[in-house]
């Protein structure tokens, strides 16, 4: 099947999708509405899909050979838009990253590939993920068992971006950290409350915190290599409700970001260390308690290879490619790419000479002449995967 003119002829309905998806934005692992949607569009191409860890999962192919894993994520963010798109989302979610196209593209390919059903060589595996935004979503269907029956032999799956950025370029990194890990944190400081006149009979966990925010920023700044992209960063603290009230309890949230595994883990060891040795000199306690995180993204170079090289059999307009990218922000694809040999790459949704608004912005747009490439994209990949490893 020529994937590319296909995608083309069906663009009108993946904007469609698109947009209706973009309509319901849901966060997290709670997506009942989107994943209902996908469900239905699911069963009206013939597909016998099943929920899986807060998402669905649905398979097309000749059971017995290899198996190509495809992701989408679905989830949206907690915050309002403010596109100025008919069809923005009107509610205090919203598709500001772009997931709402990885779940249209990826329907499109489901789409394509069970037209093409009979020349499929092996199985391909649809896995339409809740929660990347929280890097909780790859865990839940991971533990669900989304890597098994069949066990996928390869994955794939695709990230769109905004900004100014020419239609047609993909970016990806064949060896090494692609995207850094991600640890976000609370650190929840016990003291004893007493009046501010009085320090001296209570606990102060304000001090506490004071005092750990800069023991913390010193584990990135002295005892890790200064070759090494780590970054530690304390961004909230929660205490007291009054300016003469020292309160029995202070908290911290933070994140932790690696591109090293092996950094991350001594770090992680070191934010437990710190905090508890900090909070027991000033005669207090304390508690890391890590919310969610995911590791580095690392691609696997013969996948990287085999798909880079079926994406340039596509005859796509000004398709350019920008290798060897590496990024400080994190992507729970890790967690199958730990487990499973596969890929990731972004594929530009902007606007060369439009909007410079990346994503998580409220005001975000993208373009979406990315849905005429993207699904066809996916679709040629399994299918040519299959093909040479069958």
């Amino acid at each position: 099947m020529d994937y590319l003119r296909r995608a083309e002829e069906l663009f009108d309905t993946a904007v469609t999708i698109r947009r209706d998806l973009h309509q319901i934005p849901e966060i997290s692992l709670d997506l009942p509405k989107t994943t209902a949607y996908v469900m239905e569009k699911l069963k009206e191409m013939g597909y016998d899909p099943h929920p899986c860890g807060g998402g669905v999962v649905a398979t097309v192919g000749k059971p017995g050979g290899k198996t190509v894993l495809l992701r989408g994520d679905m989830d949206a963010l907690p915050m309002r838009e403010e596109s100025g798109l008919p069809f923005a989302s009107t509610c205090d979610c919203a598709h500001t990253c772009g997931h709402d196209f990885h779940a249209a593209m990826l329907l499109i390919a489901a789409q394509m590939l069970k037209e093409n059903e009979a020349a499929l060589q092996g199985t391909v595996k649809l896995m339409f993920q809740p929660g990347e935004e929280t890097f909780l979503g790859a865990k839940s269907m991971i533990q669900d068992g989304v890597l098994e029956s069949p066990k996928p032999d390869a994955a794939l799956a695709y990230h769109v971006t905004a900004g100014q950025m020419p239609l047609g370029m993909f970016v990806y990194r064949r060896e090494g950290t692609m995207m850094n890990s991600s640890d976000n944190f609370k650190i929840v400081i016990q003291g004893k409350g007493s009046h501010g006149a009085y320090p001296d009979t209570g606990i102060d966990p304000i001090n506490i915190a004071a005092h750990l925010v800069l023991a913390l920023e010193s584990i990135v700044a002295r005892e890790i290599k200064s070759t090494q992209a780590s970054v530690l960063t304390i961004g909230k603290l929660v205490a007291g409700d009054a300016g003469n009230i020292i309160p029995d309890k202070a908290e911290l949230y933070g994140t932790l970001r690696c591109d090293c595994a092996e950094e991350r883990e001594f770090i992680l060891k070191r934010l437990h260390e710190v905090t508890q040795s900090v909070a027991q000199t000033y005669r207090g306690s304390a508690e890391v308690i890590i919310l969610a995180g995911t590791a580095p993204l690392v691609n696997d170079p013969e996948a990287v290879d085999a798909f880079v090289g079926y994406m340039r059999e596509l005859p796509v307009p000004n398709r350019t490619e920008y290798p060897n990218m590496h990024t400080a922000s994190s992507e729970d694809w890790a967690e199958i790419l730990q487990r499973i040999p596969g890929a990731y790459m972004f594929l530009s949704a902007g606007f060369p000479d439009g909007p410079s608004y990346n994503q998580h912005h409220p005001k975000v747009v993208f373009n979406e002449e990315v849905l005429k490439t993207g699904p066809a994209y996916l679709a040629h990949c399994a299918t040519r995967w299959l093909e040479d490893h069958n």
